[in-house]
């Protein structure tokens, strides 16, 4: 992996996520964003913690949002340029101090699924 490009790419995704949840609900604690990204498929769905529980952040009124996020994705699994290296999950974590984490997942697709259907709490799944 390249480091100083991905790191690049990874503070502007952190930023991003910041931006896009203080605009949806100034009083947020912490957001979750997951990339999952094969060959020919990739995609991104993003949750955040507030005071009174956990909110999905909707596909269909952030589509420019989540256009952007998962182009900056798709930047970032790029920077491997060994395919067989490169991660097939990433998942974002940034907090309203503005500290952030990042995980990579090379082999599970379903590693820190974000749902709240059957039982989900929205944040990620074994996170």
């Amino acid at each position: 992996m390249d480091f100083d490009q991905s790191s690049e790419v990874i503070i502007r995704l952190a930023q991003e996520v910041i931006s896009i949840v203080r605009r949806i609900d100034p009083k947020w604690n912490r957001a979750f964003w997951r990339f999952e990204s094969e060959e020919c498929r990739f995609g991104s769905n993003m949750s955040y913690e507030h005071p009174s529980g956990v909110a999905l952040v909707s596909a269909m009124a952030e589509a420019k949002a989540y256009d952007f996020l998962n182009n900056l994705g798709r930047q970032l699994w790029e920077t491997e340029q060994e395919p067989d290296r490169r991660f097939c999950v990433c998942l974002l974590v940034v907090d309203s101090s503005l500290n952030y984490e990042v995980k990579f997942e090379r082999t599970d697709m379903s590693k820190w699924r974000i749902s709240k259907l059957n039982g989900g709490s929205g944040r990620p799944a074994g996170y």
